[in-house]
C-alpha cells in the first residue's frame, strides 16, 4: 500500500498568474507549477461544479472531481462522481480532509452523502471494489506545523478562528448553541487536540475578539463582520494572502501523493474542492506526463 509522503520543505514563488511549489520528499526535490487563488477566484464565475479534469497518458488515467462541499445528495456531483468512478474503475482515490479509518462503512449511497459528503461517498465507492481511500490532505498537526512557518502565530490563530469556526457558525441555520460555547469547544476539542499552540487565554470567544479588533480595527459582530477580509480568492489583504498559504501547503501535499502514488498505480480517481482542482490543473497536467520508469 502506498505511504503517505513526508513534505519537508516547502517554497512557493509567485509570478503572475502562476505560482511555483516546490516540495522536498525522499530526497527529491520537484516543482509544480499551479495557477494562483487569485487568478482561481476570477474563474469561479466561469465554471459550474462539479469540474472535472480527465487526464490520459498510455495506461496513466487521473480523474480529479472538483466539488462543492456540504451539498443535498440530490446535487448533481454526486451522479457525476459515480460515473466517472465506474468507467474508471480507479486502483486508488483520495480523499479532501483526513484519513477514513476502513471500520467506517456505509449501508448507502445516501447514507454516506449525508455522514460526509463527498468523501465519505468516495468511501462507500472505493469500498465497494474493495480498494484503499488514501486522505490527499496533510493532518491537521502537520498543517500547523508548516503553516506556522510563514506568518505569526497570532495571524494563524485569527485566520483558522474565522475560517474554522467563526464562518461555519455564522451560516448555521437553526443554531442551538452559542458562539460562545461553540467557539471554546472547538478550540479545545480540535484545535488543542491537534496541535496548535495556544494559552488558555486563547481559547476564550472574548480573546479572539480582542485580537479581530487589533487587526481589523473595529469590533467583531458574529452577523456583520468582515467575512472579505479573510477571503483567500481576494488579492490585496492581509489575511487574504494567509489563507492562500495555507491553500497552497494543502495543494503541495495533493500533488505530491498523485506524483508518488503514479509510480504505483495507474487509475487514480480524486475528491476535492473545486477551488484546489483549478489551482492544481497545470501540475496535474506535468504529473500525469513524468516519464516514469
Amino acid at each position: 500500500m502506498l505511504k503517505n509522503p513526508v513534505i519537508i520543505f516547502l517554497l512557493f514563488l509567485i509570478i503572475g498568474c502562476q505560482q511555483t511549489v516546490k516540495t522536498t520528499n525522499d530526497n527529491t526535490t520537484t516543482h509544480y507549477v499551479t495557477k494562483t487563488y487569485v487568478e482561481v477566484g476570477r474563474l469561479f464565475d466561469s465554471i459550474t461544479p462539479p469540474y472535472i479534469i480527465d487526464l490520459t497518458n498510455g495506461n496513466k488515467r487521473l480523474v480529479f472531481v472538483g466539488c462543492e462541499h456540504q451539498l443535498p445528495d440530490t446535487h448533481r456531483q454526486f451522479k457525476i462522481i459515480e460515473q466517472y468512478f465506474n468507467e474508471l474503475n480507479p486502483q486508488i482515490t483520495f480523499n479532501e480532509g483526513g484519513q477514513w479509518a476502513d471500520s467506517i462503512k456505509f449501508a448507502s449511497k445516501k447514507a454516506a452523502i449525508l455522514r460526509g459528503g463527498e468523501a465519505a461517498f468516495l468511501k462507500y465507492l472505493s469500498d465497494s471494489i474493495g480498494i484503499k481511500m488514501m486522505n490527499g490532505d496533510m493532518t491537521e498537526k502537520e498543517e500547523f506545523a508548516l503553516t506556522s512557518r510563514y506568518h505569526t502565530q497570532e495571524e494563524w490563530y485569527l485566520y483558522y478562528m474565522i475560517e474554522r469556526i467563526v464562518i461555519p457558525y455564522h451560516y448555521e441555520t437553526g443554531r442551538k448553541a452559542s458562539i460562545d460555547s461553540v467557539f471554546s469547544k472547538t478550540t479545545r476539542g480540535y484545535f488543542a487536540k491537534h496541535g496548535f499552540k495556544m494559552t488558555p487565554e486563547q481559547y476564550s470567544f472574548e480573546h479572539f475578539k480582542k485580537v479581530y479588533e487589533k487587526y481589523l480595527k473595529k469590533p467583531f459582530d458574529i452577523n456583520n463582520f468582515d467575512i472579505e477580509a479573510f477571503d483567500y480568492v481576494n488579492d490585496n489583504c492581509h489575511f487574504c494572502a494567509i489563507g492562500r498559504t495555507s491553500k497552497m501547503v494543502r495543494d503541495s501535499v495533493l500533488l505530491s501523493k498523485i506524483d508518488k502514488a503514479f509510480n504505483q498505480y495507474d487509475r487514480i480517481m480524486v475528491t476535492f474542492g473545486h477551488g484546489h482542482a483549478l489551482a492544481v490543473e497545470p501540475a496535474l497536467k506535468s504529473i500525469i506526463y513524468k516519464p516514469r520508469d
